[in-house]
């Protein structure tokens, strides 16, 4: 599926993260190589076949000599809002593993429409496959997406506010946005369930704005996590609460 949305970079990340966690990711067996030449067309365990100005190639189980791939692949849930999912995986791959990727599309509409073949170094299968384990699940924050549900009256966040959590021992990030914030981050820490933290954010009319955080993150009673913080501004006068949920 094809689809057109203005949104903020972190509205993209949380409905990116949506998709691929609904996504099927199957490994295939073995190492993948691309052939050349006349042979290619012929091939019948070729995965994929491509022409380019009369030549073609197909993408092979190896035997040989020859760069060598593993290939996963990833099949998106019917009819999601897709657009940038390639972007995003390829360039979360390279932040974590500094490897590069190549894909190739097809579709198969018994299963829902488009699917993607990406193809990794063969050295690097194992660390991709870890970023891939983790982007699939949520450990404390890490992965977890929060939306506004109550402001302070002297707060820029909006209902449309997310936040995109990523957190590494007890170190916390996110990038958020909407509802009048273009672009936002936080960094700080978490040590149990008490969080505390800086954040800078840009907003629509080009102000640019600043603050302190420090706050409670609790589990709801359907399991969801809640945020709950009570800000500080540095960049002007007054403070206020907030509130946010999974």
């Amino acid at each position: 599926m094809v689809s057109i949305s203005r949104e903020t970079g972190a509205q993209t990340e949380a409905r990116l993260r949506r998709v691929f966690r609904t996504s099927a990711i199957e490994w295939l067996d073995g190492a993948w190589t691309f052939v050349e030449g006349a042979d290619a067309a012929r091939r019948d365990d070729a995965i994929a076949l491509i022409r380019d100005e009369g030549r073609s190639s197909a993408l092979c189980p190896a035997t040989g000599d020859g760069e060598r791939f593993a290939v996963f692949r990833v099949v998106l849930p019917r009819g999601a809002d897709d657009s940038g999912f390639v972007g995003w995986l390829a360039s979360r791959v390279k932040a974590s593993t500094g490897s590069g990727l190549f894909v190739i599309c097809g579709q198969d509409s018994d299963r829902g429409g488009i699917f993607d073949y990406y193809g990794v170094p063969e050295a690097a299968a194992g660390e991709v496959r870890q970023v891939l384990d983790r982007l699939s699940r949520t450990e404390g924050l890490d992965g977890v997406v929060l939306r506004t549900v109550a402001t302070a009256d002297n707060s820029a966040l909006g209902p449309d506010t997310v936040f995109c959590f990523e957190q590494r021992g007890d170190a916390i990030t996110a990038r958020y946005g909407g509802s009048g914030i273009t672009d936002g981050w936080l960094a700080g820490t978490v040590d149990g369930t008490q969080v505390q933290f800086h954040y800078l954010q840009v907003q629509a009319d080009g102000t640019v704005d600043s603050g302190r955080s420090a706050g409670e993150v609790t589990r709801l009673p359907d399991g969801r996590w809640s945020l709950t913080e009570h800000f500080t501004w540095a960049s002007r006068e007054g403070s206020g609460t907030n509130r946010f949920e999974e």
